[in-house]
């Protein structure tokens, strides 16, 4: 079986029904009890589970276990006080308490996921595994990338210390219908560009591009990723930090015009404006995605045009709405 933290959070969800659909027992488990319908569709057993709390973790089967998927965080977008410890707690701790179990209970595979903006700030592009972390030590992101890259660095010390086959997938931004469609800043919630540009190409307005248009930004569906968990959790090779991303980053009047192109009728076209003079976001980024590939063969297979159909079926669908 695959025991997997996080299960009700935007990819717990996506994973799970991967899962399942590939024939894998999963056992999910989470702090919310408001997806236990989903669960119960799928015939997936569901834990109530707090990584911060480790004697949770003596509610978890320890027999028979393939792989452990610890995808439980807090993320900034979530949290609107990015100075308490909830970070720590949860994030860190939440990892070494994951780890521990395993390592009581002879699990032998551990899977974490990690942030993108552990390696935000390298300029040389694309970002590689051998070039290391880099990242801020200001804003809001601060505390939760270094509550992540502690979490890691216990994967690794577990893998070393104990062998356990740590797994630590740096996931860039994902897109799917489900997910929280925002951030907070400074106590603001600000809607995210993707969905802002799906619901006005919906209602067949006109779309925006700002700027110069020349940044190039990583980003990733979330059925490619996790496709991508579940090959390196069925992997024996797989081990240490992958990379997982598009491979290529899209500029701005990419992702428009494929807006555009899709949801554009014959009778009703939807208009592209250009707006040089308004402020265009300047740091690109994307990943080497090629480790990946070359150790358990993954690599994604949705377009940015097959992205933006099937988030409309989905959300026409329902199946995967945040609660």
């Amino acid at each position: 079986m695959i025991i997997i933290t996080g299960a009700t959070g935007f990819v717990g969800r996506y994973l799970v029904d991967h899962l399942v659909r590939a024939g894998e027992k999963v056992i999910a488990a989470g702090r919310t009890r408001k997806y236990d319908s989903f669960f119960r569709e799928l015939g997936v057993p569901f834990v109530h589970l707090d990584v911060a709390r480790q004697e949770d973790f003596r509610s978890l089967p320890t027999e028979n276990v393939k792989a452990f998927i610890h995808l439980a965080a807090i993320i900034p977008a979530a949290c609107q006080d990015s100075a308490s410890d909830i970070f720590l707690r949860v994030n860190t701790l939440g990892a070494l308490y994951a780890l521990e179990h395993c390592r009581r209970n002879n699990i032998g595979k551990f899977i974490f996921t990690t942030t993108l903006y552990e390696g935000i700030e390298h300029t040389e592009l694309p970002i590689t595994e051998a070039m290391g972390r880099k990242y801020a030590m200001t804003g809001d992101h601060a505390a939760y990338v270094i509550s992540k890259v502690a979490a890691a660095e216990y994967v690794e010390h577990y893998a070393q210390e104990f062998g356990i086959q740590g797994i630590i997938l740096r996931l860039t931004g994902l897109l799917g219908y489900g997910r929280l469609e925002g951030f907070w800043t400074d106590g603001v919630f600000n809607p995210s560009a993707f969905e802002v540009f799906y619901k006005l190409a919906k209602a067949g307005q006109a779309l925006e591009i700002w700027g110069e248009h020349e940044t190039r930004r990583d980003s990733l569906y979330v059925k490619d990723a996790v496709r991508a968990i579940h090959m390196a959790a069925s992997s024996d090779r797989a081990r240490g930090l992958y990379l997982i991303g598009s491979g290529v980053g899209r500029t701005s009047e990419e992702e428009v015009k494929t807006f555009a192109e899709v949801f554009s009728s014959k009778d009703h076209p939807i208009r592209v404006v250009y707006r040089p003079e308004l402020p265009e976001k300047k740091k690109s980024y994307y990943f080497d995605i090629g480790h990946a590939k070359r150790d358990f063969g993954w690599e994604p297979v949705y377009s940015y045009r097959d992205i933006l159909v099937d988030y409309d079926k989905e959300v026409q669908s329902g199946r995967f709405k945040s609660l």
